[in-house]
């Protein structure tokens, strides 16, 4: 009895500690920005919108940008003086995220089979100098997530959002 508890014990874990709120992936699209090139910008500004062929509503990217801004103060408290301060400054970094790709799947399919059901999220990510307007980076950003079972189908859009939200902090911050 108590190594059947302790399966079960462990299951839960996993499944609480599942790979849908885990770092999507990054790939910069030409040369990623240095530390050296990053170092004059003290302040942060974000921008997400959803593109021509994506239905996003407004609560959804707010909740996006709430999630980004707090992995980026998690992995680096003191990296930025301000994020989406009212008066941006000549040492702003501008992030224009257009969320490319909202899929929120199906959790009954999801559930019936691995695989089946997927929930995505892909972004463009462009880092600007915000005073001159000029381009820094861009980033390709993305999310799946494709577990079945109970797992599968319990798991929500809100859910692949952290991890998503974790990989465009990542690509901003221009961890490797």
């Amino acid at each position: 009895m108590k190594i059947i508890s302790t399966n079960v014990l462990l299951l839960l874990i996993t499944l609480i500690s599942g790979c849908a709120s885990t770092g999507g992936s990054y790939k910069p699209i030409g040369s990623p920005l240095t530390n050296e090139r990053g170092a004059k910008f003290s302040e942060l500004l974000i921008n997400v919108q959803s593109g021509s062929d994506v239905s996003l509503n407004q609560e959804s990217i707010d909740r996006m940008t709430k999630q980004i801004i707090e992995n980026i103060k998690a992995d680096t408290s003191n990296r930025f003086s301000k994020i989406n301060g009212e008066s941006p400054s000549t040492t702003t970094l501008e992030a224009s995220i257009i969320i490319t790709k909202y899929e929120e799947g199906n959790a009954f399919a999801r559930a019936m089979l691995a695989g089946l059901g997927q929930m995505h999220i892909d972004a463009d990510v462009t880092l600007y100098d915000h005073a001159s307007k000029d381009k820094l980076t861009q980033y390709e950003v993305n999310k799946t997530f494709a577990w079945g079972g109970v797992y599968g189908g319990i798991t929500t859009i809100k859910d692949v959002e952290i991890g998503f939200s974790k990989a465009i902090a990542d690509s901003i911050l221009g961890k490797e």
